[in-house]
């Protein structure tokens, strides 16, 4: 396994232990021919694990992306805490847990020339059915 320092033998011990699928989405490597990528920490080297070519090159830009918006700078807060913390949010997301019910807004993307559009539409609507029209 060139690059990684990982024997075949090693790289065989991690995938039997990981059953042969992504860790991350416990999925086999869908491009057929194709092993699962090693999984490593670009500031270290340090082999974490088996990864598919969906899931490696996910964590890849989340990972850059952490660095890149300087967030281990400003926010002393690991990758792993922050996506850790990100899952936390979606799942219990804190706007259910203080009104204790979900609320929905509008789907898509606000600001745009389209949404500013639909709530033009929305308020027309309103004003002529509470006159009557």
């Amino acid at each position: 396994m060139d690059g990684y320092k990982l024997t075949p033998e090693m790289y065989d011990f991690i995938w039997q232990f990981q059953c042969g699928v992504c860790y991350v989405c416990d999925q086999p490597e869908p491009v057929k021919g194709r092993r699962l990528s090693v999984d490593h920490d670009h500031a270290d080297g340090k082999i974490r694990g088996l990864l598919c070519s969906r899931c490696n090159p996910l964590l890849g830009k989340i990972e850059n992306a952490y660095k890149r918006y300087g967030l281990g700078k400003v926010v002393t807060l690991s990758v792993a805490t922050f996506v850790c913390r990100v899952g936390q949010y979606l799942k219990l997301t804190p706007a259910w847990q203080a009104l204790g019910r979900d609320h929905f807004g509008y789907p898509g993307r606000t600001g745009t020339k389209a949404h500013r559009k639909r709530l033009k539409k929305e308020a027309r609507e309103k004003n002529d059915s509470s006159n009557g029209n």
